[in-house]
């Protein structure tokens, strides 16, 4: 590990220690809500252990809190342009009739950002969820999402949802015209799309 990385996991631990001692919990109170051993948990605080996303997200969900508080924000001049002709293009499924979707890397808070363009009788069905916490916005069109275990949600124009990591969905078409859908990854370390078995 490199003196940078060191002191990079040094801020994250000293973040749950301050985070776990705002809460006013004791670091085996702590360990025994997240599910991790308290020992862990202490290699963490002291900046001896690098804890995985799914740690960080089991720490921060029994400090009710986002894992985004544990990280660095971005200084002022940590800014990533990526024009329109350095995107990757990749289809969304194997299906003949498949959308593409556009692809640009980021460098931070935002790690990836998809741009959807879905046209009527496009193949878009079928469960995914992400790694990762997301924001989905509607730029054109009209698109049904559906949430595992929740009632179906129209998104128009404008129309933004935001999702926690984890959470498995599905889009429908919906109206005559194309769909335009932004759909931005909120984590750093951000994993492909995984399709789910349906229900």
């Amino acid at each position: 590990m490199t003196p940078e990385e060191h002191d990079r996991v040094a801020r994250v631990g000293r973040a749950v220690r301050v985070a776990r001692r705002q809460a006013g919990l004791s670091a085996r109170t702590l360990a025994t809500r997240a599910g991790i051993s308290q020992a862990f948990l202490s290699q963490v605080e002291r900046g001896l252990n690098v804890p995985s996303l799914a740690s960080l997200y089991k720490i921060a969900d029994a400090l009710d809190c986002s894992p985004s508080y544990f990280l660095d924000a971005p200084s002022d001049g940590e800014v990533l342009v990526v024009r329109a002709d350095r995107r990757s293009a990749r289809s969304v499924t194997s299906a003949p009739s498949t959308p593409n979707v556009w692809v640009a890397q980021g460098n931070g808070a935002i790690a990836e950002v998809y741009q959807y363009v879905i046209r009527p009788g496009d193949d878009v069905e079928g469960w995914f969820r992400r790694a990762d916490d997301l924001v989905l916005v509607v730029v054109s069109g009209c698109l049904e999402v559906q949430v595992r275990g929740r009632a179906p949600v129209l998104l128009d124009v404008g129309d933004c949802l935001f999702a926690v990591a984890g959470t498995e969905m599905r889009w429908e078409h919906r109206g005559v015209e194309d769909v335009r859908v932004v759909l931005c990854v909120a984590m750093p370390g951000a994993r492909p799309v995984t399709r789910s078995s349906p229900a």
